[in-house]
């Protein structure tokens, strides 16, 4: 997480580019799913590692960068995060929103993030989800698996399919973490 942290995250923006080039340093666009991806992994670390760990606190506190800067993202009509976090020109997401639901349920669930504070985000990006699916199960605004690059107009054009599994891997632990938290109240 620490050296994944080194290479793609952005101090100033608190968020994860897309990708890094071995060959050349460059800024990649802040894309939803990418963030989704290294939030979650932080998750699955902190719910593993040992509480005395010497390096717990900084990934701790790394992680709630994330959040806080997830959180300010978010579309607070729709609950959506975009597909490009940082342009609300591109359009409201689910696998990101999923996942970030997830990881802040999950930190709510988990004592690391304030109920108080983190549940508006995690209800609204909930409700941003369920609008996504249609009473037979289909699962809508999901983006396609992408590529990295530098051309922030590649993520914009990205199209959007139905049940891709990217997007409802994150819907199945969003709900997992949402039904906890909604249970806890």
């Amino acid at each position: 997480i620490l050296a994944f942290d080194q290479q793609l995250f952005d101090s100033l923006d608190h968020l994860y580019q897309h990708a890094q080039y071995s060959s050349h340093k460059a800024k990649l666009p802040y894309w939803s799913r990418a963030n989704g991806w290294g939030i979650w992994a932080t998750t699955e670390v902190l719910l593993n590692l040992p509480s005395d760990h010497p390096r717990r606190a900084e990934i701790m506190a790394l992680y709630r960068e994330h959040v806080d800067a997830l959180v300010k993202l978010q579309d607070r009509q729709s609950g959506f995060w975009h597909n490009v976090l940082d342009r609300p020109d591109s359009y409201r997401e689910l696998s990101g929103t999923a996942i970030f639901t997830m990881c802040i349920a999950r930190g709510i669930n988990q004592g690391w993030l304030d109920r108080n504070k983190y549940l508006p985000a995690a209800r609204l990006g909930w409700k941003a989800i369920t609008s996504s699916v249609e009473a037979d199960g289909t699962v809508h605004n999901i983006c396609v698996g992408t590529m990295s690059s530098e051309d922030v107009n590649y993520y914009l054009n990205r199209p959007m399919v139905d049940d891709d599994s990217h997007g409802l891997i994150g819907l199945i632990f969003a709900g997992i973490e949402m039904d906890k938290l909604l249970a806890a109240k």
